[in-house]
């Protein structure tokens, strides 16, 4: 009961608030965001940046071998919850986290040469593998991604 995913945590948020905007739910909304700033803060690697994929609450060691990869579909949900908790709280802290997330997720992840992004990072925030797609990682997380920033910030403004 001690392992924490921060990507799936965050993801979850986003699609709290997009519940709570449905509902006309704005603390649901707030609470999804203070959430969001809570797993972000925790899972995010003071030392090379990024956001770990795995951790265990009470700081131990993690039975994952990967617990310290940064993963492409991590980065991408976070900048979606963030995106959409400004637009909902308006929260200025969501556009500080946004743009931290959002150059290091373009930085590292995206590969220039030939554009697509990379799915697996290693600590230091280094292609760990030049596989763009296979099993876990398809043409979903990306596009989905894109698509629901370009949306959130048409209706920010």
């Amino acid at each position: 009961g001690r392992l924490i995913n921060p990507g799936h945590a965050i993801e979850a948020m986003w699609f709290i608030m997009d519940l709570a905007k449905d509902l006309e739910r704005p603390q649901l909304a707030e609470k999804a965001v203070e959430i969001t700033f809570n797993m972000l803060e925790y899972g995010w690697d003071k030392k090379y940046g990024g956001i770990f994929y795995f951790m265990d609450r009470l700081g131990k060691p993690t039975q994952q071998l990967e617990w310290d990869q940064k993963l492409w579909w991590v980065h991408l949900e976070t900048l979606i919850s963030l995106l959409k908790g400004y637009q909902l709280t308006k929260n200025e802290k969501c556009l500080l986290w946004f743009e931290k997330v959002h150059e290091y997720s373009w930085s590292k992840f995206r590969d220039v040469e030939h554009p697509e992004w990379f799915g697996y990072l290693n600590r230091r925030g280094e292609v760990l593998l030049t596989l763009k797609g296979g099993k876990w990682k398809g043409c979903f997380h990306v596009p989905r991604a894109l698509y629901q920033c370009w949306k959130t910030l048409e209706s920010i403004g």
